[in-house]
């Protein structure tokens, strides 16, 4: 359709037009025809996938050609109002202060670091010391120099080995969220062991010299949970579990308290958790809360308990179960689910 704030150029009077190749797809005994499905290309490099695709954003330029300099105003506008060089709240992790920084003018941002000046107990009251004074700050990674060379430039995950000394990040150059995963020493940058293809954003440290990552099928779900031993080949890497059902797919989160993993496989109403002892050297997965269909569930970790949230349509408010981490069987019911809430927010 014209454009509402100017004409089209000659050049832009006649938009591309994708052509129809009928194409059957079969899903639970159903049949349906996508005369688009040619312009799928996971790869992005089919020539006539590319061709169409510079034609649309020709096509576009020229026909919003004469509202150019508005978009440039409002671009201009906006970024002003946008504080660049600015600074994160850092968080403590060890012995040391991490945050990131934007700088003015760049896309990307830095990771950094600052050397906690005492050993003392982490509180409430701690704050990053700033100002002359201030042990250096040191970048760990610059994305800005990462993505030099690239169209495309995203990092998924930023990970300290549990004693500071190494950091895990996933790489992405393509725009797919399949992302290569890199370990660099976090004071020399440089790399330690080999990259780790076709991993998902979702990276754990399992101690200081292991990694626990999740991969993907060919549909891009989340299937498997994998074992890396730093200095071993990928190929080596034990599949700590597999996902079958395409229904579910995979989530890996590190306790708060850092001395588990749990990995969450999840459908539309399921879900079901199985949880990894960092300080173990059988690295294995045991059941935490068993696959249940219809009820879903979440954990955290606290001393020796394990705390358990389940919602399900019986208990559609959610209860709270703790059971202790050595025995996860003797489950209690701290909080149960109450009915008259759902009756009280109906009121509202």
């Amino acid at each position: 359709p014209p454009h509402s704030c100017a004409s089209a150029s000659p050049m832009a009077s006649a938009p591309p037009v994708a052509r129809k190749v009928p194409h059957e797809l079969a899903e639970h005994g159903d049949v349906r025809v996508d005369s688009y499905y040619w312009l799928r290309d996971d790869s992005r490099s089919d020539p006539a996938v590319l061709a169409h695709l510079r034609a649309e954003n020709y096509y576009t330029s020229a026909l919003m050609s004469d509202v150019k300099h508005i978009e440039d105003e409002i671009f201009a506008e906006i970024r002003g109002r946008i504080k660049e060089d600015d600074t994160d709240v850092p968080l403590r992790k060890g012995r040391y202060y991490y945050y990131e920084r934007t700088l003015t003018g760049k896309e990307y941002v830095q990771h950094c670091r600052r050397l906690v000046p005492t050993d003392g107990h982490i509180t409430v009251f701690d704050a990053m010391p700033v100002g002359l004074d201030a042990p250096d700050e040191h970048i760990v990674l610059d994305e800005n120099v990462k993505a030099e060379g690239h169209d495309y430039y995203s990092i998924g995950a930023f990970k300290v080995s549990p004693r500071g000394r190494l950091v895990a990040y996933g790489e992405d150059t393509n725009g797919d969220e399949a992302y290569t995963l890199y370990v660099i020493d976090a004071e020399s940058g440089k790399y330690v062991g080999q990259p780790l293809k076709g991993v998902t954003s979702e990276i754990e440290w399992a101690g200081d010299d292991y990694l626990v990552y999740v991969t993907m099928d060919s549909l891009h779900r989340p299937d498997k949970v994998c074992l890396h031993k730093l200095g071993s080949d990928q190929s080596n890497d034990m599949c700590l579990y597999y996902e079958k059902d395409d229904m579910f797919s995979l989530g890996l989160q590190a306790s708060e308290s850092k001395q588990y993993l749990f990995v969450r496989s999840e459908s539309k109403n399921t879900s079901f958790i199985f949880h990894l002892d960092i300080s173990k050297q059988n690295k294995q997965l045991v059941v935490l809360t068993p696959r249940l269909y219809g009820i879903d569930t979440a954990a955290s970790h606290r001393g020796n308990h394990f705390y358990i949230k389940r919602r399900s349509e019986e208990f559609y408010n959610s209860e709270l179960v703790a059971c202790p981490s050595n025995n996860v069987a003797e489950a209690i019911v701290l909080l149960p689910h109450r009915e008259r809430k759902k009756g009280a927010a109906r009121c509202m």
